[in-house]
Parts: C-alpha cells; structure tokens; sequence
C-alpha cells in the first residue's frame, strides 16, 4: 500500500488518535512487506511515526524546498533527520517528500530511513539489532533503543515545529519479527537472566503529546516500559520513579 493510500484509508478511522494509530498500522504492513521506502527490507525492525494533528486538512502542506526542511538543511548531512541507532545518513527528495537513509553492508540494501512527507508527518524506521549481533538468539541494546528513541522523536518534534505544524502530535511505534531475540540491558547479569521474546511484534499503545516542548523520555515511558515487558522485564531498567537513569548521556549527545 501506498503511502497516499494508506493517508486516504487512514482518514476515516475515527478521532485523530484512531487516525494516526490507522496510518502506523497500515504503514506497518507496506514497511514489513518490504513495500517502504529506499528498498527497505529487513525482516526485523522498528517503525515509529509522529503525526501532528490535522495532517488531513485540505491545503496541509510544508515547504521542502532544498533549504526549508530546517536553516541548517543539507542533503548530505541530513542531521534533521535522525535514524534510529544509525550514523553515516544522506538525504534526498522524494516525489512524497524528504528522506534521510543509511545504506546496510549490502550494496544494494538499506539499514535505516527517516521520511518526512509533506503533510507533515514523519516515517522512522531502522533494522535491528543496530548493530551486527554475534550471538545466539539476537540481542537488541536496549540502552541504544532508549536513547536514540527519545533524540530521534525530540527532533522530529523540532523539525514540525519549524514549519510550524500544530498540536497535539501523535507519535506511535512497533518492532516486528523480533520473536526469539533478547532485548538486552548492557548489563551481564542482568542479560543474562532475560528471556527470548515470544512475540513477532511489540506494538504499545500511541502516546500523545500536547506540544512541542513535550519531555519526550517522560511521555514514551509508558510504551517503552511495554516494549521491556514483552522482552519480560518488569519495566524499563532505565527508568524509575520519574527518573531516567540515562539523561545525562541523552543530554551530552543531543
């Protein structure tokens, strides 16, 4: 499905919040068919998509003219568009808007895309594990997953509220054919004692956020903490009692 199609079905799924939940879904499946964009085609991974409300007014629309995706804008360094876990993107236009991408070891494949179309809403997706992993079953680092969620989404929120999109903006995220992997916390002891994911996919709920200033970590705290219990935790290691473990890290890199 198309990603106009997939807009014209998602339109009359109800109130907003059903709206931007339709349109994940439905992009879900073209990105796991291997229907996304750049030739993505991994069979594990992550899509989030941030959807700022009424991206399906007549006339919403954002310039993406080569200088108007940020002021600092550059093809070839495409740093408004973070990919999950992924360094080394370039960017390019579409016929549906603007992308950023990192290619994979093969050739012809690719790791990771960040699109943003030109009504406004963003399309995330990344391979994982991030990294190449050397054990038996996969690990995915979990700290990186935390991390580069919280800077990813955080700048796609700057990059909406450059061209002046409004609130509330809808953020919504599902890891597919993650069955039999480990979601790994970097801590030996504590990896150890995790178990497989049992699940092909874990899809919280979406979460929404009232503006731009958003506490991005504090808002994905509940859907992060489902992420970690389908990979049978309790919760998120990093976080606890409204505290992130992590923030200075975040806040060093970002």
């Amino acid at each position: 499905m198309s990603y106009r199609d997939a807009i014209m079905a998602a339109k009359y799924a109800g109130g907003a919040n059903e709206q931007a939940t339709a349109l994940h879904q439905r992009r879900l499946e073209a990105v796991v068919s291997g229907e996304g964009y750049f030739d993505f085609d991994s069979p594990r991974g992550i899509v989030v998509h941030v959807v700022p409300t009424g991206v399906y007014d007549d006339g919403y629309a954002i310039d993406l003219g080569e200088h108007s995706v940020l002021p600092e804008a550059d093809p070839m360094r495409p740093k408004q568009l973070p990919i999950l876990g992924r360094d080394g993107a370039r960017g390019s236009w579409t016929a549906d808007g603007f992308g950023a991408t990192v290619p994979s070891d093969d050739r012809n494949g690719c790791a990771g895309y960040a699109h943003l179309f030109s009504n406004g809403v963003v399309e995330s997706v990344a391979a994982i594990p991030f990294e190449e992993s050397r054990t038996e079953p996969p690990r995915i680092d979990g700290r990186a997953l935390e991390l580069d969620l919280t800077r990813s989404v955080r700048r796609y929120l700057r990059v909406l509220a450059y061209h002046q999109r409004t609130a509330p903006i809808y953020v919504t995220l599902t890891m597919y054919g993650v069955d039999g992997c480990l979601l790994d916390t970097g801590v030996v002891e504590s990896s150890d004692d995790a178990h497989p994911i049992r699940e092909s996919m874990l899809a919280p709920f979406p979460v929404t956020l009232d503006n731009f200033d958003a506490d991005v970590r504090t808002e994905l705290a509940a859907p992060i903490d489902a992420l970690w219990r389908g990979a049978g935790y309790p919760k998120s290691p990093f976080f606890d009692s409204g505290v992130w473990e992590l923030r200075s890290a975040f806040d060093d890199g970002d």
